[in-house]
């Protein structure tokens, strides 16, 4: 314990034995091993804190046996050369720094950015990056700073030479990752280039299936998902940019897997008056905006394990609105063929579910507790022959409710 207190006085001196050190003698042995060392008895001090002098402990090492100063004795006892930790943040710093200096001559060539470059070089370098006072990106993160910065100096100079850029060609270039793009780089970049995401760049649609009582109208239907049987695909940013959509629809049902939405498609007595929504097994950002678009009341049907649980919680924080489980009961869960799933998956899944069980939506934290008892998972193609037959008559229930 000594020498280990010395070695982080030292450290913090830059290896020159000054200022003093705290140490408890606990207990006779410790009193003999250090008195051995500091050349006076201890034995009164057990039980009671003693302050050690670096400096003079220097002077009697060095007159003594050993005749080696403090750093040298320390060095040897604890194996590693000191002013490691000081190394070690001299070479975050350096690169750190690297970074910084190739960003500053990334942005050197981008006249836009030269006030966004005036702040990253007045910030100070150091072991841990830093975010210029004063950016745009509006992020606290630096990763996203610096990945949104690189972004932004390819778009400003294809931007000034009249080329207009796809999502993943831009990340490709900026980021050597065409599948780059989070959120927060999405923000960060459009508050860089000022514009919103979707304006600056291009990005390749994505197809919306659904059926039932909607219409998508441009100088006439351009796409009645009505008539479509069993369903139609519509594209996510063109039916909310273009034209207009009408939809009478009763509620929304969303169906997470591809196969369970066809067989609810071709019900008698849903598509009539829901709006039957592919959930894409996991929901995109565009159809989140699609579905909020649609002021209308929202149930779904996932499969009954934690994830479909977290999906739901999810869906109902990013839509701000209320979603009611249909054909996710606990006893359709107990009586259920179970997915063969290893230790891990299932550990995983008993962990999810019982955060779920006590801060995920309310109806549904009974079958999230049951599932963080086991973690098994019940998928909603083995349960047609229980859910199917009653969906129409649970759906109306709800319109009632």
């Amino acid at each position: 314990m000594l020498w280990q207190r010395v070695r982080r006085q030292l450290e913090r001196t830059g290896a020159e034995p000054r200022g003093a050190i705290t140490i408890q003698v606990t207990d006779l042995p410790t009193a003999s091993e250090l008195g051995a060392v500091l050349g006076r008895r201890l034995t009164r001090h057990v039980g009671r804190s003693i302050r050690v002098d670096l400096a003079s402990l220097d002077q009697l090492l060095r007159a003594g046996p050993a005749q080696q100063g403090l750093s040298d004795i320390v060095v040897a006892l604890t194996g590693e050369p000191l002013l490691q930790r000081q190394l070690r943040l001299d070479a975050r710093t350096a690169a750190n720094r690297r970074i910084k200096l190739e960003l500053l001559e990334l942005m050197a060539r981008v006249p836009e950015l030269a006030s966004e470059r005036a702040l990253l070089q007045a910030t100070p370098d150091g072991p841990i990056p830093r975010l210029p006072s004063g950016t745009l990106a509006g992020t606290t993160s630096w990763p996203v700073y610096e990945l949104a910065m690189r972004a932004a100096c390819v778009w400003w100079t294809a931007d000034r030479e009249g080329r207009r850029l796809a999502a993943k060609q831009l990340a490709g270039q900026a980021f050597g990752d065409t599948k780059g793009w989070t959120d927060q780089r999405r923000l960060a970049f459009a508050n860089l280039v000022h514009r919103p995401f979707d304006q600056a760049v291009d990005e390749a649609d994505i197809p919306i299936r659904l059926s039932g009582p909607l219409a998508w109208v441009i100088d006439g239907t351009v796409a009645d998902a009505a008539a479509a049987r069993p369903w139609i695909a519509v594209p996510a940013h063109g039916v909310r940019t273009l034209g207009y959509v009408d939809c009478t629809a009763r509620g929304i049902l969303l169906v997470e897997n591809t196969e369970a939405f066809e067989k609810v498609c071709l019900l008698d007595g849903v598509t009539n008056r829901w709006l039957c929504v592919w959930n894409q097994g996991n929901p995109s950002k565009r159809l989140m905006r699609f579905l909020a678009d649609l002021k209308l009341p929202m149930a779904a049907w996932l499969d009954l394990d934690a994830y479909g649980i977290r999906m739901i919680a999810n869906l109902e924080r990013e839509l701000g609105r209320e979603i009611t489980p249909v054909g996710m009961c606990v006893n359709l869960w107990r009586a259920g063929t179970k997915r063969i799933q290893d230790d891990r998956q299932l550990a995983m899944a008993r962990q999810i579910a019982a955060a779920l069980s006590l801060n995920g939506p309310l109806a549904l934290r009974e079958l999230a507790a049951a599932i963080s008892k086991t973690g098994d998972c019940c998928e909603q193609e083995t349960l047609y022959e229980h859910v199917l037959p009653a969906l129409p008559a649970m759906l109306r229930e709800l319109e009632r409710k």
